[in-house]
């Protein structure tokens, strides 16, 4: 019977690999969790300060049993990238980031079969494939100069950067703690570009159209015994369905040509907030939006135009249904500041602190966060929630949309 065993284990070996489940089909405009050609991190922190202070970890997954590239790139609170990195993925292959890493000037190490022959960076496994991909003769990737970590550091916490020429790039809370987001585009080719440069997009450019990424992030603060997480945003590919003019997730960085081929987020969000009870931490709203034009850096002290960003309308409702429009009046209302909770590209706010008042201690909001001013009347965004007691557990859920980006037209809640 042994001269069976052999062509058993193979059959078996081909019977588990046909078995394995496969990427999911597109589904364009439907906020799903799917494997897709973008990846987004809404928002990260990383207390610099404390080593054991709050970070940000993230893993970007392979769906595929081919081998792919993921380009990422860290962007400001406002909304201006910084530093580009590619990931090289062996099938079905997994690469973790701590951001706290990145900061520090360390890089993930993978790298492709022509700079990994002895297979020993990235490892393949035995069901997975090994490739090679034009230009990633940096991988595994050096550290970090030291010019190059200041210029995190200081962009990240609103200072100014010496590779900015002392301009700065993101919001100043002056307490030392880096704040941003992340976008992984699946790439044909390694490089160091941004997104909106040229040949970022197009038929040959570095981006490319398969949904193959998938992924999470976890916010971890080990002195206050808190973490939660949740999956990464996933954004489809979907080039014959978006032409030119149609809104795409990087519509701002290509002219609105649909040349990305990428679904919009959606715009109006119902979310659940907690602030007694055992959720002695309360609730904070997590938020990111699509920002006026491709952001840039700025002086010091002097905010881009668009900043700060308001929203169309927000809700807040007790459970007994009781809604409740913040800093309404039953008049007309005496002059006061501009009501943005949420003012930049990637936020987090205390719901029931000074930015967001509610009169509530149990109930949701109802957001839409379309521009409240003049000119273009839609911009994307994705929202999620962090519950928390203090020093006791904490938990991340994602919003609810309202709308697809795709149909972008609003009627708002009101009464």
């Amino acid at each position: 019977m042994r001269k069976w065993i052999v062509p058993f284990l193979a059959l078996l070996l081909v019977a588990l690999m046909l078995s394995l489940p496969r990427p999911a089909h597109a589904v364009a405009c439907t906020l799903d969790r799917v494997p897709a050609a973008t990846l987004l991190l809404p928002y990260f922190e990383v207390d610099l300060g404390r080593p054991n202070g709050r970070t940000t970890l993230m893993a970007v997954v392979n769906a595929s049993a081919q081998p792919q590239l993921a380009h990422v790139v860290l962007w400001t609170d406002l909304g201006v990238p910084t530093l580009t990195l590619d990931l090289y993925l062996t099938g079905f292959d997994t690469q973790s980031l701590n951001l706290r890493d990145l900061f520090a000037g360390s890089l993930p190490q993978t790298a492709d079969a022509a700079r990994d022959p002895n297979d020993r960076t990235s490892p393949r496994g035995r069901l997975s494939q090994d490739g090679s991909f034009p230009g990633c003769f940096g991988l595994p990737p050096a550290p970090l100069s030291a010019v190059f970590r200041e210029h995190l550091r200081t962009a990240h916490t609103g200072l100014g950067s010496p590779l900015y020429n002392g301009f700065c790039a993101g919001l100043a809370y002056a307490d030392n703690v880096a704040r941003g987001y992340v976008t992984v585009d699946v790439a044909r080719r390694c490089s160091y570009l941004f997104p909106g440069a040229p040949g970022y997009f197009g038929p040959d450019g570095v981006v490319g159209m398969d949904n193959v990424l998938f992924g999470d992030f976890v916010y971890l603060d080990s002195e206050n015994n808190l973490s939660d997480g949740n999956s990464l945003v996933a954004i489809e590919a979907a080039p014959s369905r978006f032409g030119p003019g149609a809104p795409t997730f990087y519509r701002r960085y290509v002219e609105n040509s649909g040349a990305d081929g990428r679904e919009p987020l959606p715009t109006r969000w119902a979310v659940r907030f907690l602030t007694g009870g055992a959720f002695s931490g309360g609730t904070d709203a997590i938020a990111w939006r699509e920002v006026g034009g491709q952001a840039q850096p700025f002086s010091c002290g002097q905010y881009p135009g668009w900043f700060p960003t308001a929203q169309r309308q927000l809700v807040v409702f007790d459970e007994q249904e009781h809604p409740v429009l913040p800093f309404s009046c039953p008049f007309e209302c005496p002059p006061q500041p501009i009501f943005a909770p949420f003012p930049g590209a990637a936020n987090r706010t205390r719901v029931g602190g000074a930015a967001l008042p509610v009169p509530y201690y149990f109930g949701w909001l109802f957001l839409d966060l379309n521009p409240a001013g003049p000119g273009d009347s839609f911009a994307q965004s994705w929202m999620g929630t962090v519950h928390s007691a203090r020093g006791r557990f904490s938990v991340g859920v994602g919003a609810t949309a309202l709308d697809s980006g795709c149909d972008p037209g609003t009627i708002a809640v009101g009464y």
